[in-house]
């Protein structure tokens, strides 16, 4: 290349300049698609892996945040409202709030070094995800192998399942309310969604009960 100026030098130093700041240019724009993998766990303990850029990243933080500020708030609520429809059901039937094994969605660090092609990023996710699936397939085998449990425990458990779901539906419903959006969760849940429809099959119990007595009464020589 021919230089056309009185001072080579200082035309070849702009045209260094000029290409270094390309260069750098070009390294932040990858730098800005880079991307990673990180572990997110909702309300209810279920973890999901999730392929995230930076600014991604950044949001999710910002979610994150928000949901722990309003979270005490939201469970206070919640149990007020799970104890106080407890108080129309059977002694036998009451089951205590499960809100103490129910946390803030939260968000680990990225475990692994970020990538530039976000199909790896994928595979990477996918392989911890069936690392993750593979363990609990692993004790769940185990749990099987134990001792079968009677039916009484067994009704316990179900029992136990069903308000730990209604606590995590109504602690993430209130929280929704506060937020002004819904908490994403990675699991559905089939119990009551919040207190007052527990509050509701409760009576239709109630009331399947006394028609049923009712009926014995009629039935009875």
């Amino acid at each position: 290349m021919r230089l056309t100026t009185s001072n080579p030098e200082k035309t070849m130093k702009r045209m260094l300049n000029a290409v270094a700041a390309c260069l750098l240019a070009g390294a932040a724009q990858a730098q800005s698609q880079a991307v990673t993998v990180v572990s997110i766990t909702d309300l209810s303990g279920l973890t999901e892996y999730r392929v995230v850029t930076k600014e991604e990243y950044a949001a999710l933080q910002k979610e994150l945040a928000d949901e722990a500020k309003v979270y005490p708030a939201a469970a206070a609520e919640a149990k007020k409202e799970w104890d106080d429809a407890n108080k129309a059901l059977p002694p036998k039937d009451r089951q205590p709030f499960q809100g103490n094994r129910v946390n803030p969605r939260t968000m680990k660090p990225p475990a692994v070094a970020q990538f530039g092609d976000r199909a790896k990023a994928e595979r990477k996710a996918e392989q911890l995800k069936d690392r993750a699936s593979e363990k609990e397939l692993e004790e769940m085998k185990k749990a099987e192998k134990g001792p079968k449990p009677r039916p009484e425990d067994e009704a316990r458990k179900v029992a136990r399942v069903k308000a730990f779901e209604s606590a995590v539906a109504a602690i993430s419903k209130k929280m929704g309310d506060k937020l002004g959006r819904p908490v994403p969760a990675i699991g559905a849940f089939f119990g009551a969604a919040n207190a007052e429809d527990a509050k509701k099959e409760a009576e239709a119990k109630k009331e399947a009960e006394a028609k049923k007595k009712e009926e014995d009464k009629k039935q009875a020589p």
